[in-house]
C-alpha cells in the first residue's frame, strides 16, 4: 500500500502545475476605497515595483496562520532575489505576521482576498511599497488527482501560496523533496507576475509572450515559463532553480528594475 501512494505521488509530481489565474478581485474588498492603491489589478504597478521613480524601499509581509510559516532558508533567500531585479536604492525588508482565517478550506479568490483585507497591515507608506505574501493553510478548491495550484498572484501587490499543499507534496512525494526549493521557486514565479511579466503590465521588448498559456515565457528554461514547476519539483537545491531567462530580464529591465 505504502508503495503505491508514493507511485501516486511521484506520477502527481510530474503534473503538478502553478496556477496563475487572472481573477481581478480588486471589486470584491470590503471597503475598496481604503489603501485603494494596494487593490489593484495584477501587473498594474509594475514599474511602481521594479523602478526607484515612486518607490525608494519595499516592505514585504509575510503572513501565515500557525504551522504553516515557510522555511527559514525560504524567507533568508527572498530579499536576494528581490535585490537582484528591483531599484530599491532605500532598502527591502520583511516582516512577518500571524494569523488566523476563520474560514473552512479550500479557498477560492474571494476568501484568500477576505483574509487579506482582514489581516493585512503593510501598505504603500510614503515612498515606501508594500507586497503581501500570503502562505496558506489551506488548499485551492480547482485542485484535483492530476494537477494543483500551488500558488497565485491576484492583486497589483498581492499573492498566496498554497503551503499546505506544499507541505504535503514535500512529506509525501516518492523522495521527500526539498520544501525550501518548492516555496522559493513557487514565490519567485508568482513575484514574476507581479512584476509585469510576461506582457502582463510590463511592456515586451522582444517576441517571447506565450500567448497560450497566459502571461508566459515562452523560453522553456525560464522561471516564466507555464510548466516550470515540473523543474521545481526535480530540483533538489535552491541553486538549481530556474531564473528568468535574458528576454525577462530585458523586459524588467526596460521598465525600471535591475
Amino acid at each position: 500500500m505504502k508503495s503505491l501512494k508514493q507511485l501516486a505521488f511521484l506520477i502527481l509530481s510530474l503534473l503538478f502545475i502553478i496556477s496563475c489565474d487572472d481573477d481581478d478581485p480588486t471589486t470584491l474588498s470590503s471597503d475598496p476605497t481604503e489603501n485603494a492603491a494596494n487593490k489593484q489589478p495584477l501587473g498594474t504597478s509594475a514599474n511602481e515595483l521594479l523602478s526607484s521613480d515612486e518607490f525608494t524601499s519595499l516592505r514585504v509581509e509575510i503572513a501565515y496562520p500557525e504551522g504553516f510559516r515557510p522555511t527559514d532558508s525560504t524567507i533568508e533567500l527572498l530579499i536576494p532575489f528581490l535585490e537582484e531585479r528591483l531599484n530599491k536604492p532605500d532598502g527591502i525588508t520583511l516582516v512577518e505576521s500571524t494569523v488566523i482565517t476563520n474560514t473552512e478550506g479550500p479557498y477560492d479568490i474571494n476568501d484568500i482576498v477576505a483574509i487579506e483585507d482582514a489581516n493585512r497591515s503593510v501598505f504603500n507608506n510614503g515612498d515606501e511599497m508594500g507586497v503581501w505574501l500570503f502562505f496558506s493553510d489551506e488548499s485551492n478548491p480547482t485542485d484535483t488527482d492530476t494537477s494543483v495550484v500551488l500558488g497565485t498572484a491576484y492583486r497589483n501587490t498581492s499573492m498566496v501560496i498554497y503551503e499546505k499543499t506544499l507541505i504535503d507534496i514535500s512529506e509525501n512525494a516518492i523522495t521527500p523533496g526539498n520544501r525550501t526549493a518548492i516555496e522559493t521557486g513557487t514565490i519567485r514565479h508568482e513575484f514574476g507576475h507581479i512584476f509585469g511579466l510576461v506582457n502582463g503590465g510590463t511592456p515586451l521588448t522582444s517576441d517571447h509572450h506565450d500567448e497560450e498559456n497566459g502571461r508566459h515565457c515562452s523560453v522553456e528554461d525560464c522561471l516564466m515559463y507555464f510548466q516550470t514547476v515540473t523543474t521545481i519539483f526535480n530540483t533538489s537545491n535552491t541553486a538549481s532553480l530556474p531564473n528568468f531567462d535574458a528576454l525577462c530580464i530585458q523586459d524588467l529591465q526596460a521598465n525600471g528594475g535591475l
